[in-house]
């Protein structure tokens, strides 16, 4: 949803969807075509890939329709799927690399989500003005 050039070719997108379109309930047109299908709690790469990873998981807990169409669904056991994906994305960052998490207090506070962290931001947004949107950057020591 957020990065703007689907041609750099620094950019690699995975998503768990293949390739997924869908017209909204306004009429609007949905695509999810990533370079790569993935499932973040198990990334096809070596440890220390990349120097940057940015983590976008689904924020709903319960619901249907457009919302969860768009941005997904967690599934019921989803501490352990958090943590699990955390896991995964900090194995994938180089040392002294840097990990953007991207998180909407919908259904559940980023205070719990943090519990599944492989460790602690060092910043980001804590309380966000308009918006239950929080954007973190963590930092992997060398």
């Amino acid at each position: 949803m957020f990065y703007f050039d689907h041609e750099n070719p620094q950019v690699l997108f995975c998503d768990i969807r293949e390739d997924f379109a869908k017209t909204l309930c306004d009429g609007r047109s949905f695509e999810v075509k990533p370079d790569m299908a993935a499932d973040v709690t198990e990334l096809p790469f070596d440890a220390g890939t990349f120097p940057l990873v940015v983590f976008d998981p689904p924020h709903l807990l319960r619901g249907n329709g457009w919302m969860v169409d768009k941005y997904g669904k967690l599934p019921k056991d989803w501490r352990e799927w958090m943590t699990r994906a955390f896991s995964e994305c900090w194995r994938v960052l180089r040392p002294a690399g840097t990990l953007v998490f991207k998180w909407n207090e919908c259904h559940v506070a980023l205070s719990e989500i943090l519990k599944c962290a492989p460790a602690k931001p060092v910043c980001g947004n804590r309380k966000p003005t308009n918006s239950k949107t929080h954007w973190l950057l963590f930092f992997k020591p060398e």
